[in-house]
Formats: structure tokens, sequence, C-alpha cells
């Protein structure tokens, strides 16, 4: 998975790169989820679709993310992968694949409180787009 994480105090986070921006954005989302869980233990089990809206590609990525983790922290379903439908500079629409949480086969690493503005970065770079995002843990 192409991403690193970037040292914080007391929180997390990440640099993630990618040549598309709908690649992006599904990238970011499993970076997020492997620092939650180990991704090998899920299964796509379920689907649920997101849309959201920013007021520019840095809000709508933290927006996005947002989105993903309330499936988490209000739904208890973990996210495999993300399939970006349609994107633009304010508006995305994604489908996720979800397994439940099962304390028994999933053990969840990190506790990810919230996805903050604090350093977020969305580029075009030469090679395509690069974002960073830290998390509250």
């Amino acid at each position: 998975m192409p991403y690193e994480l970037i040292d914080h105090t007391a929180d997390i986070g990440i640099r993630v790169w990618a040549q598309t921006l709908e690649e992006l954005f599904s990238e970011a989302c499993g970076a997020m989820f492997e620092q939650i869980t180990d991704p090998d233990k899920l299964t796509e089990t379920q689907s649920r679709n997101i849309c959201v809206d920013g007021m520019d590609r840095t809000d709508l990525l933290i927006n996005w993310l947002r989105a993903c983790l309330m499936i988490w922290t209000a739904g208890q379903c973990l996210v495999k992968s993300a399939q970006m439908i349609k994107i633009n500079a304010t508006h995305a629409e994604a489908r996720v694949f979800v397994q439940r949480f099962n304390p028994e086969q999933h053990v969840v690493s990190t506790d990810i409180k919230a996805v903050t503005y604090h350093n977020a970065d969305l580029v075009r770079t030469a090679n395509g787009w690069e974002a960073a995002v830290i998390f509250d843990v």
C-alpha cells in the first residue's frame, strides 16, 4: 500500500500517494483502517454507499475519512476496501466493503477517535496526487 506513517506526538499521521484522485481516496481509507486492525483478517461481507461533500479537495478528503471512520465508530464495521464511484473537487461517491467487528477474529491495535484538519494537505504532484492526514488517537 503506498503510504507512510508521519511521526506526530500523541497522534498518528499518514502520507498517502497515488496516480489518480480516486486511488488516493481509496488508499487513504485503507491506510486509516490498517492503523485500526489487520486488513488481512477482514473479509468483504457487506457494502455501504458513501456520499460526501467538501469546500475543496482537502476538506473533501477529511470528510471522506470521517464518513469511513463513522462506519467503524457508530456501526461497528471495519472497512476492508473502498471503490470510488465519482469524485471531483467538492464531491465524492463511493462504495466501501466492510465486515462486522468480531472480537474473536479482529484485534483493534489503534483506536482512532477523529480525523483532524491539523497539517492536512492534498496536492497534485508530477507523479499524481499526495495527501497528509493526522488522526486523533
